[in-house]
């Protein structure tokens, strides 16, 4: 018999990021495994309630950005944000409630204290410190974390950060990829075809995406290896300042393609290098579509990526270090036969990984945790 679920998250598309990826793929999954899924999300300029939507989506306040541990980080607003969930999970009448980011104002934290049905939290961050966290870990622990049923984190590193400041017993359960979606056969995109090697970046643009040591990095590239472009797929409030980082001498060879959702799978397919110069990572969904379209990674060597991404996939290279990024990318363009090795052996890997899999121990934990026996 099929459950009724609600999923509440800060983020769903129209913003894009490994949390919308993750809720959207796990609710399609759990629609097709015969269970009624509605997301709960705030609301977003220029969102539609069917932007690609697997499940209903159920929009209250109004989303914003705020600047948190060297991103990015959304919060929902709104004079009646209480009420308004109080409302919906009372009308819904969920037999269990997943939480994504479940300690983060606004709406998971509302939903948790509201929830009259079984909680599940999914922890996506890493972090080293917060003062957060740091003044208010006896209320959390005692307020928060014991209202929920299950616990699940997509990595060790998310455990890690957590344990600094509470008792934690999460399930790790990593996010996924679509691997039919992103696969080697994916047509590539015609206009970066034409003689050069491609280098493919994608991530919002903010400070702990790295994409200020990209385009350095690109410098020192180009300087030794001339046919080389540099597309970057993302956007956001700090666009304008890395257009200023690129210089005219590199600047006809940089493609800023803006954010790009439908599409991603042709631009990694299109890529024959995947950067990704992230300075703190809790996992790396970004590093799985580009292995499972086939593609070699250099990489920095955050704790997530350790985590997830081996020798034998790409070069995980010392943060902060553009010298040490540019020297691994040289090693790539100039080895064939290397770039493709690394590629098949991130498909194999990438395989691993897929949503179903993902989402059947998803629908195994809520089983366990309706039937008390969570552990």
């Amino acid at each position: 018999m099929g459950l009724k679920l609600g999923i509440v998250t800060e983020y769903y598309y129209p913003l894009l990021g490994g949390i919308s990826e993750n809720v959207h793929n796990t609710a399609l999954r759990l629609r097709d495994r015969g269970h009624t899924v509605k997301i709960i999300t705030s609301g977003i300029n220029g969102s539609r309630n069917g932007a690609r939507p697997p499940v209903e989506v159920i929009r209250i306040g109004r989303s914003a950005s705020v600047y948190c541990n060297g991103s990015l980080a959304r919060l929902t607003l709104g004079l009646r944000l209480r009420s308004e969930m109080r409302a919906v999970l009372e009308r819904e009448k969920f037999d269990l409630l997943h939480l994504h980011s479940p300690l983060v104002p606004t709406l998971p934290m509302m939903a948790l204290l509201a929830a009259g049905c079984p909680t599940v939290g999914t922890f996506h961050t890493y972090f080293e410190r917060s003062l957060w966290y740091s003044f208010l870990k006896g209320p959390i622990q005692k307020g928060l974390l014991q209202k929920l049923n299950g616990q699940i984190a997509v990595s060790r590193s998310c455990i890690e950060s957590l344990n600094r400041f509470f008792k934690v017993d999460a399930r790790i359960i990593p996010n996924g990829v679509d691997v039919s979606e992103f696969n080697p056969a994916v047509p590539r995109l015609p206009r970066f075809d034409g003689g050069k090697m491609n280098l493919l970046f994608l991530g919002r643009l903010d400070p702990r995406n790295g994409l200020a040591l990209m385009i350095e990095a690109f410098r020192l590239v180009k300087a030794k290896f001339p046919s080389v472009r540099l597309i970057i797929v993302g956007d956001g409030p700090l666009k304008k300042y890395y257009k200023h980082l690129v210089s005219e001498d590199i600047s006809p060879d940089i493609h800023l393609a803006g954010p790009v959702l439908h599409e991603r799978n042709r631009y990694y397919s299109s890529c024959d290098i995947f950067c990704s110069p992230v300075d703190k990572a809790s996992f790396g969904i970004t590093l799985l579509e580009a292995m499972a379209s086939g593609k070699p990674i250099v990489a920095t060597a955050n704790c997530g990526y350790r985590e997830l991404m081996g020798s034998g996939e790409g070069f995980l290279v010392e943060p902060h270090n553009p010298k040490a990024f540019a020297k691994a990318l040289l090693a790539l363009l100039g080895d064939r036969e290397l770039r493709r090795q690394m590629g098949e052996n991130g498909r194999a890997k990438a395989l691993k990984f897929s949503w179903d899999s993902v989402t059947d121990a998803i629908a195994g934990y809520y089983k366990e945790i309706l039937n008390n026996q969570w552990y």
